[in-house]
């Protein structure tokens, strides 16, 4: 199996799971009159979608040095991640610790995500300044 097909095919995994999860977890909540554990996936999906977009901004960023673009991002991930709790707070109780422990739960698993992220940007920015010399000391044969 070629690495893009393996791409591909854990492109298509995550994605069905993440819909067959919240899907089934909203059928239940539905059946059972209690919607507190998709209230729970519901907010992991949102999350994750801050996080994955956030880092995802990085081009946008890139006139700053790495460290502030890193920093940036992850104070607008954590706003929109309270500002997410806020807005669920008019729907349901949050528990009095509850902005705690998002901003824990939250900032342990963005902190592996975004190494995740930058170290396979670095691996690919790597791999095209490689093959970047390669053509050039070609060109440099032929002349």
């Amino acid at each position: 199996m070629t690495k893009a097909r393996l791409k591909e095919m854990l492109l298509v995994i995550s994605v069905s799971y993440t819909i067959i999860s919240l899907g089934t977890s909203l059928f239940d909540a539905v059946l059972s009159g209690s919607g507190e554990e998709f209230s729970r996936l519901l907010f992991k999906f949102i999350c994750t979608v801050i996080a994955v977009s956030i880092l995802y901004t990085h081009p946008m960023l890139e006139r700053l040095s790495p460290l502030a673009m890193i920093l940036l991002q992850y104070v607008a991930a954590m706003l929109l991640v309270f500002l997410t709790i806020w807005i669920s707070s008019f729907f349901e109780e949050i528990h009095e610790s509850g902005y705690f422990d998002a901003f824990r739960s939250f900032t342990i698993i963005y902190i592996i995500g975004a190494v995740a992220y930058y170290v396979g940007l670095h691996l690919d920015v790597r791999k095209q300044n490689k093959l970047l010399q390669e053509i050039q000391a070609g060109q440099n044969k032929l002349h």
